[in-house]
C-alpha cells in the first residue's frame, strides 16, 4: 500500500512539471512590444536533443549580440492597411517596410508586406502571402503536427523602369514584366517539452521542430499583342538550377529551426537556426531579458545611424551622426538573426558609409552600429529589393 501511495504521488509530481498547453494568450495583440537578442554564434548549447518529454534545456550561455524591438499596432494605422484589409495587426513603419497579420482564435499568420517605392522601378512594393503563412497555432499541444504551403509574389512593370528597359529593350520580343514567385512548404512537429533556461530566466516549454523548404521561379510575361500574352518561366529557359544566373534561383533553400514556446510570454523564448544536417547551431534569437540595446552614452550624445535608400537595390548608404571618437562595427544581420555582412571602421562626428549590395538577396534585414566595447549605436530594419 505504502509503495502504491509513493507511485501515486510520483506520478502527480511527474504530471505537475509535464508538457504544458500554449494558448492564443500568447499571441500579439496592438499595443504589445517584444524585446529579443540574438547570438551570433552560439557555442556550448544544444537545442536538437531527441524528441521527448522532461527536457532541461540550459541556454544561458547565450550572448546578446545584437538586440531588436517589435511594436505591434493597429493594422488600420499602417499606411497600406488598404492592401490587407483582413489585418487586425501590424509592424513597423511605411516608408521603411510593414508586415501584416491576421490573428483568430487558434492562428497567427502573416498576410503580407508592403511599404515604400522601388528605387529605379518607380513601383510600390507589395506582397502577399497566398493563402496566409501560420506562424503559430493555438492550442499548442505536445506531438502537434503540421504541414502547409504558401505562395509569395512580386512583379515589376519593366515598362516604367530604365533599369529593366536597359535589360530587356534589345531583345526581339517585348517583356512587359517579371516575376519573382516563392513557395514557402513548412512542415512542423512539436516534438520536445520541459524547461528552457535563458539568461535572466527560465520558462516551461513547448519545442517545435520547423522545417522550411522555399523554392524560387523567375517569370518574364511576354506580350504577343496588346491585351495578349504569356508568362515564360525564364529560369528554366536558362536551364534550371544547373544553368547558373537566374537559373540558381530555382535551388531549394531549407531552413530548420527548433522554437520554444511559453505559455505565459508572447516572445518566443529561444529560436534556434540550425546547419541542415542539425550539427550545429548557425544563431538564436532569445527573448530579451536585459537592458535597452541604446547604451546611456550614445543616448546623451544623440548618436545615431540611418540607412538611406531604404528600400535599397543596388547600394545603401548609413549616415553616421554625432559619433564619439571611436572603434566601430557595422553589421547587417538577415531576417533570422546571421550575421552576412560586418565591417570595423574609425570613426567620429558624422561619417556617411556607402556598400554595395551585389552579393545580397532580396528581403528584410536589420542593421546595427556598435563600438568597440560592445555599446550599441542602433539596431534598425533596411529592405532589399531585387529585380
Amino acid at each position: 500500500m505504502k509503495r502504491m501511495l509513493l507511485a501515486a504521488f510520483s506520478a502527480l509530481a511527474i504530471s505537475a512539471s509535464a508538457q504544458i498547453t500554449v494558448t492564443n494568450s500568447t499571441f500579439p495583440v496592438a499595443g504589445d512590444t517584444l524585446y529579443f537578442a540574438f547570438d551570433e554564434e552560439p557555442d556550448g548549447i544544444n537545442p536538437a536533443t531527441p524528441p521527448g518529454g522532461g527536457q532541461i534545456w540550459d541556454f544561458t550561455a547565450l550572448n546578446a549580440d545584437n538586440r531588436d524591438i517589435t511594436v505591434y499596432r493597429p493594422a488600420n494605422q499602417g499606411v497600406n492597411f488598404f492592401r490587407f484589409p483582413a489585418a487586425d495587426i501590424m509592424e513597423g513603419e511605411g516608408t521603411n517596410g510593414e508586415v501584416y497579420y491576421n490573428v483568430t482564435n487558434n492562428k497567427y499568420e502573416i498576410l503580407g508586406f508592403a511599404g515604400g517605392n522601388l528605387p529605379q522601378i518607380n513601383v510600390p512594393f507589395n506582397t502577399a502571402y497566398s493563402p496566409a503563412l501560420v506562424e503559430r497555432r493555438s492550442p499548442m499541444n505536445f506531438f502537434d503536427i503540421e504541414n502547409t504551403q504558401s505562395n509569395l509574389g512580386l512583379t515589376f512593370p519593366t515598362d516604367q523602369s530604365p533599369f529593366l528597359d536597359s535589360i530587356f529593350s534589345s531583345l526581339p520580343v517585348n517583356i512587359d514584366s517579371m516575376r519573382l514567385r516563392t513557395t514557402i512548404d513548412r512542415r512542423e512537429v512539436v516534438d520536445g517539452w520541459g524547461s528552457c533556461i535563458i539568461p535572466g530566466g527560465q520558462y516551461q516549454v513547448l519545442r517545435k521542430k520547423r522545417t522550411d523548404i522555399s523554392t524560387n521561379q523567375v517569370e518574364l510575361y511576354v506580350a504577343i499583342f496588346p491585351g495578349f500574352g504569356n508568362w515564360i518561366d525564364l529560369s528554366t529557359l536558362l536551364g534550371g538550377a544547373g544553368g547558373g544566373g537566374l537559373g540558381a534561383l530555382t535551388q531549394p533553400d531549407t531552413t530548420i529551426t527548433f522554437r520554444f514556446y511559453s505559455g505565459a510570454e508572447k516572445e518566443e523564448i529561444a529560436v534556434a537556426t540550425m546547419s541542415n544536417d542539425i550539427s550545429s547551431v548557425v544563431n538564436v534569437r532569445f527573448k530579451d531579458n536585459g537592458v535597452s540595446a541604446v547604451d546611456e552614452l550614445y543616448e546623451e550624445t544623440g548618436a545615431t545611424i540611418t540607412a538611406f535608400p531604404n528600400p535599397a537595390v543596388d547600394w545603401v548608404r548609413f549616415d553616421c551622426s554625432n559619433l564619439p571618437q571611436e572603434e566601430y562595427t557595422l553589421k547587417i544581420y538577415n531576417i533570422i538573426g546571421k550575421v552576412v555582412w560586418k565591417e570595423t571602421y574609425q570613426l567620429s562626428g558624422n561619417r556617411s558609409i556607402r556598400i554595395d549590395l551585389d552579393d545580397f538577396k532580396k528581403g528584410t534585414y536589420l542593421y546595427n552600429l556598435s563600438d568597440s566595447r560592445g555599446r550599441s549605436v542602433g539596431t534598425k530594419r533596411l529592405v532589399i529589393l531585387k529585380p
